[in-house]
């Protein structure tokens, strides 16, 4: 049985799995802010519509160099692309055949794209989930020997937020290796823990972010680069591959920083509850800094049966059987509203007490 491999897919994986899907459904295995994108987008889409006729900017200003700023980096070290996906592709298509660093469990595009590149893989697992941490002796092992790795920080799917310091130390010891870190979730965090400041400091870093999740952008595709090295990756890219809408609709939402703030704090709060429901029915969970979490039952339960359970009462999970060391038994839930939440605890506390 093939599970879609992604989130936001709940007809492919009612089908998949063989089962009725409900009229209604509550699905939390996608991570896109509950909020939805900033009132300003539409107060401005009437001018937006405008851009339609007219071809795009080839570097997609002044999107470029609005981001360019609010990191405060050169505009020429910012690739932006269709989405973060894109920005994958293209460094997976700079990386061609070439041995490469994950450290697990991440995001599965990662392992996709490289693997059409025909990059050879080297997954380095996580000691342990909850607090996604490494054995050092490990990790030098892999690191000396390829020539990229990948981070997902914070990580998709745990929702834990690795140090900057501790990444910076990779970056410096291995200078061979270029370092791809993923914030794709970063903003849903102070960002203090972000390495976009370390860019200017070292060639052999590339950081990639995304307007998908805080801004609810999912269905305009906007993402970019970030790294001395970026430009190399416009070869892979075609002319034009960001539309003029999405482009002002990203400048619109860089500087809606109210917005980000109560989006921040209110995910914040109900992630704390989530976590402390969670454990009082005897969960394991992972010590998120994102609008998601990973949780597991207690040893005892059937994590199939679960899964097909909540989906039966129109709850879908993001399951982790494409999750390398996950193999199923985890579950990734997004922190959407209190009322969502109610929902899913009422099912989750039912199995759990009736099974």
């Amino acid at each position: 049985m093939q599970l879609p491999a992604h989130g936001a897919n709940a007809a492919a994986l009612y089908k998949a799995m063989n089962l009725k899907m409900p009229d209604q459904f509550i699905d939390v295995s996608e991570n896109v802010n509950d909020l939805g994108y900033p009132k300003l987008v539409a107060q401005q889409w009437p001018k937006l519509l405008e851009k339609i006729t007219g071809y795009p900017d080839e570097q997609a200003e002044p999107f470029r160099s609005q981001a360019a700023a609010v990191h405060q980096v050169a505009a020429d070290q910012v690739v932006v692309t269709n989405g973060a996906a894109e920005g994958l592709m293209a460094l997976a298509q700079l990386f061609n055949g070439q041995e490469i660093a994950l450290l697990q469990p991440t995001f599965s595009e990662y392992a996709r794209t490289l693997k059409q590149q025909n990059c050879v893989i080297h997954s380095i697992l996580a000691d342990d989930i909850e607090t996604y941490r490494f054995n050092e002796e490990i990790l030098e092992k892999q690191l000396k020997d390829v020539h990229a790795c990948y981070i997902c920080n914070p990580n998709n799917p745990t929702g834990v937020l690795l140090k900057k310091y501790w990444i910076e130390q990779l970056i410096k010891k291995y200078p061979h290796c270029d370092f791809v870190v993923d914030e794709a979730f970063m903003d849903w965090t102070d960002e203090s823990e972000s390495v976009v400041s370390l860019v200017n400091t070292y060639s052999n870093l590339f950081v990639v972010r995304s307007m998908t999740k805080m801004y609810a952008l999912a269905g305009v595709r906007l993402g970019y680069v970030i790294g001395q090295q970026a430009g190399k990756l416009r070869h892979y890219l075609p002319h034009w591959n960001v539309s003029a809408i999405a482009n002002e609709i990203g400048c619109l939402c860089l500087h809606d920083k109210d917005f980000v703030k109560e989006s921040r704090e209110k995910s914040s709060r109900l992630r704390s509850q989530m976590v402390k429901d969670l454990k009082l029915i005897g969960c394991k969970v992972s010590n998120s800094a994102a609008n998601f979490l990973l949780f597991q039952l207690p040893e005892q339960y059937n994590s199939d049966k679960f899964f097909e359970y909540l989906l039966k009462r129109g709850i879908v999970l993001r399951h982790t059987k494409n999750y390398v060391g996950l193999d199923g038994v985890w579950f990734r839930i997004a922190v959407k509203s209190e009322e969502i939440w109610i929902k899913c605890k009422d099912e989750i506390t039912n199995y759990v007490k009736n099974h």
